[in-house]
């Protein structure tokens, strides 16, 4: 008996294991489901930020401290503070609420322009691996 018990259990976990991608995908009406990544055109804003390695041209969205993605090199910069500015003046100085101070021991500050406004963005990364 314990051996029937334990084929069935068995079992039960193999199918359980094999059903799992497809519940995770929805019910499986017959097509494949592909993650989308973004491309340049889906993005608001491009600019060149450079952290000591060279240029890097890197698209956003409108949120202040949206994501830099680097869609040539799947890497991502994550904004932590800002200080740019238009024609001599000042736009924008600010800096993301909340964010831990051993986080803002790991990031890097790097020259940012965008043909319009220029100066410096604080960033975490980059972290590789495009987001969804």
């Amino acid at each position: 008996m314990p051996k029937l018990l334990a084929t069935f259990l068995v079992t039960m976990l193999a199918l359980a294991l094999g059903a799992a991608p497809a519940l995770a995908h929805g019910h499986g009406h017959g097509r494949a489901h592909y993650r989308t990544v973004k491309q340049a055109s889906d993005y608001a804003y491009v600019a060149t930020i450079d952290c000591g390695r060279g240029d890097v041209t890197v698209y956003s969205d409108e949120d202040l401290y949206a994501p830099l993605v680097d869609l040539e090199h799947h890497r991502t910069y994550l904004p932590i503070a800002w200080d740019v500015e238009v024609n001599g003046e000042t736009v924008l100085q600010d800096e993301k609420p909340k964010v831990p101070k051993r986080l803002k021991r790991l990031a890097k500050r790097c020259s940012y322009t965008d043909g319009v406004a220029t100066g410096t963005v604080t960033v975490l990364g980059p972290i590789f691996g495009l987001p969804n």
